[in-house]
């Protein structure tokens, strides 16, 4: 579970069930303290947090030596509100002792099979809330 509890303006603290914290906040203009992640950022980090352990491991267990592993995204945005991403788009970043189809293998079996955060985002969860 997590636990969302408000700090100040409109940064939040998030903790989950094993104490782990981050800020959850948004930028000045917008009335917060930019002092941490946006939700809406949060959501990329998920989404490159997820696949980046998958193609990981699995580039290692098929032999693949790794330097440097970089996973960068970007979303871009609706106009009008709620401003959900309408495209998110993730590059991959590797150097090292590896060979170019076990990378793709990789990144392909994140993408789709093992990531639970690519599962979510492709098919939408039933949303309950309980006030």
């Amino acid at each position: 579970m997590i636990t969302l509890t408000w700090s100040r303006g409109l940064q939040f603290t998030a903790e989950d069930d094993h104490k782990h914290r981050i800020f959850v906040d948004t930028h000045k203009e917008m009335g917060g303290l930019d002092q941490g992640f946006t939700p809406m950022d949060l959501l990329l980090v998920s989404l490159v947090g997820c696949m980046g352990m998958d193609i990981v491991s699995i580039l290692q267990k098929k032999g693949g030596k790794i330097d440097h592993f970089r996973l960068e995204s970007e979303g871009i945005r609706a106009e009008d509100h709620p401003h959900r991403f309408t495209k998110i788009t993730v590059r991959i970043r590797c150097d090292g002792d590896y060979r170019r189809e076990d990378l793709v293998r990789s990144f392909e079996l994140s993408r789709d099979k093992y990531c639970s955060v690519v599962g979510t985002l492709q098919v939408a969860p039933e949303l309950e809330f309980v006030i």
